[in-house]
């Protein structure tokens, strides 16, 4: 475990924990979750950043909530989970500019299917894809 601080908040985060369960949780198969895993890697580099620091896969979020808007999908908001726990804070919340505005949001409220443990959810609002 280590300890990974952001303003006032403090997580303990087991990375390694983390990272192995993003190389084994299911995916979903419908469209706009495809086009989210083939496409969101290089799109948001800082968001990458952020979420790697906690072992997270950007590529792989637990769930997604999106809209088809015809040129482009809006991902209303993402959840990631990470194996941990909030250690200072029960919620830390940010905007992140990283080519759109998004709303980062650390917490325990949401619950992965396959997620075990000790573990607090990452959510991401604002994410916007091109379909073209």
């Amino acid at each position: 475990m280590i300890t990974i601080k952001k303003d006032d908040a403090l997580f303990s985060v087991d990375i390694e924990k983390t990272k192995n369960y993003y190389e084994i949780h299911s995916l979903c198969n419908c469209k706009e979750c495809h086009h989210y895993y083939a496409h969101i890697k290089n799109k948001f580099p800082k968001l990458d950043e952020f979420l790697s620091e906690f072992g997270v896969d950007i590529s792989k979020p637990d769930e997604a909530s999106s809209v088809d808007m015809g040129s482009y999908i809006d991902y209303l908001t993402v959840y990631y989970s990470v194996c941990g726990k909030p250690v200072s804070a029960k919620e830390y919340e940010f905007d992140l500019f990283d080519n759109l505005p998004l709303r980062v949001t650390i917490n325990g409220e949401y619950a992965p299917n396959e997620q075990a443990g000790d573990y607090f959810m990452i959510s991401v609002a604002g994410i916007k894809l091109p379909l073209r």
